[in-house]
């Protein structure tokens, strides 16, 4: 063999296994984009299904207080849209063929129960086990996310083709969830959108980082301005991170105000009680240099507490101007802070007219069975993007606890909200 035939065959050789190499390195890029792909699509399908069941129990929970016909369209246009959400999850979810006869048949019967409610035509017995039977899955579900959100990966992308079984503890989860069957974002949190201007001076980058810096109270972050927006509120985004996670801050140019701050970090446990969260809140905004609020609400998820309170002006709890506070239960460290409703708000202070005189009873728009506890004014945000006055009475019913909004000048139901406490009266 020639010396010229023995070079070229040679260069043959290692351009095939070149390819070769390349190839597979190809292929092993696209397997593990697609099982990212894959294993995000799963975690949202199922966080989703539970978020989806969540809000059911909640809108279920209100179904049985209201009274009024448009209350009660209201409620049956929500429950079909979050029945409507949790089949496209259970879709979308890779158990291939574990039997969830018994979760589609609850989703079929609180969608059928809808028109008969909005008609009043509805057995309340039956929407006393519905709202207990969707309970229990919300539950469950909860639970199941809390106790896989730590593992990587959920599903293999091979299983998730196959249509097989997501892994045997999700597969087993589904399945008591679905036997336990045989045996049985807050719409006042939204505010208008109406805006005001935030008052002060205009702020460099250099004076939002110290604004961040100064407001978090984490020593040792070397934040950095990643984002000019020039919105309808023109503000500088600033990020920090350190071991713990990434720190966000978006700082309003005009005034140098914190609209919002989000820290990413994992809150793995839960050690601290309700009442130790909320006093971590209140600390964090009075160090802030907010005037004493009105705490609303507390919802817990994750290992995280989120906090809203509202201002009291005049005698009247002001919804659309709210602050919100999420703390972590590990520690009672800030995560994240809302407040941009609060700071336009103090630029359209507005008075009210005179307040109408209430010429109804209050015992007399409510239903029946219901032990009131508290009566306070609160001016609520409405969904055609106004505000309207009402008489917030906070009830009990089968030792859960209501907040029921009525029209001050009608006494018409506006709203209707669980919290898990009468201390948020």
């Amino acid at each position: 063999m020639s010396a010229p035939f023995r070079r070229r065959l040679t260069g043959i050789i290692f351009a095939v296994l070149l390819l070769g190499v390349g190839f597979a390195a190809g292929q092993y890029y696209l397997q593990r984009t697609y099982q990212t792909q894959v294993e995000a699509a799963y975690r949202r399908a199922l966080s989703e299904l539970a978020t989806h069941f969540q809000e059911l129990a909640a809108e279920l929970g209100r179904a049985r207080l209201a009274v009024s016909g448009r209350q009660r369209s209201l409620i049956g246009a929500n429950l079909r849209r979050l029945v409507y959400a949790a089949q496209d999850n259970l879709g979308e979810l890779p158990l291939g063929e574990v039997n969830l006869e018994g979760l589609c048949r609850l989703l079929d019967e609180v969608h059928e129960q809808t028109y008969l409610y909005v008609q009043a035509e509805w057995d309340p017995q039956a929407l006393e086990e519905l709202y207990s039977q969707v309970q229990y899955v919300s539950g469950e579900l909860g639970n199941l996310v809390l106790a896989k959100q730590q593992e990587y990966p959920l599903v293999s992308w091979q299983r998730y083709l196959a249509a097989a079984v997501a892994a045997p503890e999700v597969l087993q989860a589904f399945t008591a969830i679905n036997d336990g069957l045989g045996e049985l974002r807050s719409p006042l949190s939204r505010a208008p959108a109406r805006r005001g201007e935030i008052a002060g001076e205009s702020i460099g980058p250099e004076q939002a980082v110290k604004a961040a810096q100064e407001f978090c109270g984490r020593a040792g972050l070397h934040f950095q301005v990643t984002n000019e927006s020039k919105g309808e509120i023109p503000a500088y985004t600033v990020e920090a991170k350190d071991e713990r996670g990434r720190i966000i801050v978006e700082v309003s140019q005009k005034g140098g105000r914190v609209l919002w701050m989000m820290a990413a970090e994992e809150v793995p446990a839960s050690s601290l009680s309700a009442q130790e969260m909320v006093d971590k809140g209140r600390e964090f905004l009075e160090q802030r240099g907010f005037p004493p609020l009105h705490l609303t609400d507390v919802q817990m998820l994750r290992n995280r507490a989120t906090l809203t309170f509202v201002p009291n002006r005049g005698g009247i709890l002001r919804y659309a101007e709210s602050v919100k506070v999420q703390v972590s239960a590990a520690d009672g460290s800030i995560l994240g802070f809302w407040g941009t409703p609060y700071y336009t708000a103090q630029s359209r202070l507005e008075q009210l007219e005179e307040l109408p005189e209430q010429t109804w009873e209050v015992q007399d728009k409510l239903r029946s069975g219901l032990e009131v506890l508290d009566e306070k004014l609160a001016l609520i945000p409405t969904a055609d993007n106004r505000e309207v006055l009402t008489k917030r009475v906070g009830v009990r019913y089968q030792d859960e606890y209501y907040l029921i909004y009525l029209n001050a000048a009608t006494g018409e139901e506006e709203q209707i909200v669980q919290v898990s406490s009468p201390l948020y009266f």
